[in-house]
């Protein structure tokens, strides 16, 4: 009978650590990489808009010339808008969204990349490379996720925004226009 003991026994204690390793679980690992240190800077990203001079750029600008008063259906209006880094670090940058007021005035909108404002005449199609042409509320130039040339510190681009009025445009109606721009540095 004692050697059924220390078998019980035996058994009993295989089993408690049989348990006990089934419930745990450890690991212990160290792993180590070196880096070159790196350089972190800080800086301020500004997107300005507004004429060509940069007291006329702001950062939320009324843009009061890109429109007209009877206009027509076909009838079209173009200006040049001027775009600026303001700020110390490079970024790129896109016309994220364009929304009107009233969709009664039916709007489609052309953006365009020019060397300076003359080449964004009132009456002729502008001398520059197309980012955008379609229908105004759901303009994004260029597409996201592409963004328009980077700007470097000071830097500046002009943009010719060409709006023209739908053929089922109704009578005596008018609409305000709103551009937002994002911007990210690089």
């Amino acid at each position: 009978m004692r050697s059924f003991k220390w078998i019980a026994a035996a058994g009993a204690a295989a089993a408690i650590v049989a348990f006990g390793a089934a419930q745990q679980t450890g690991a212990l690992w160290r792993g180590e990489t070196r880096i070159d240190g790196g350089t972190i800077r800080s800086g301020t990203l500004a997107l300005r808009v507004g004429g060509a001079s940069p007291e006329t750029q702001v950062q939320n600008y009324q843009f009061t010339g890109f429109g007209g008063a009877d206009l027509a259906p076909g009838s079209v209006v173009q200006r040049a808008l001027t775009i600026r880094n303001a700020g110390d670090v490079d970024l790129r940058y896109r016309l994220q969204s364009a929304r009107q007021g009233s969709t009664a005035l039916p709007l489609t909108l052309g953006v365009w990349t020019v060397a300076t404002e003359g080449g964004c005449p009132t009456s002729s199609p502008p001398a520059g490379a197309a980012l955008y042409e379609g229908p105004l509320p759901s303009a994004q130039a260029p597409p996201a996720p592409q963004w328009a040339p980077v700007l470097r510190p000071q830097e500046t681009m002009v943009w010719c925004l060409r709006a023209t009025v739908g053929a089922d445009a109704s009578p005596n109606t008018s609409t305000a226009v709103t551009l937002e721009f994002a911007a990210s540095s690089v």
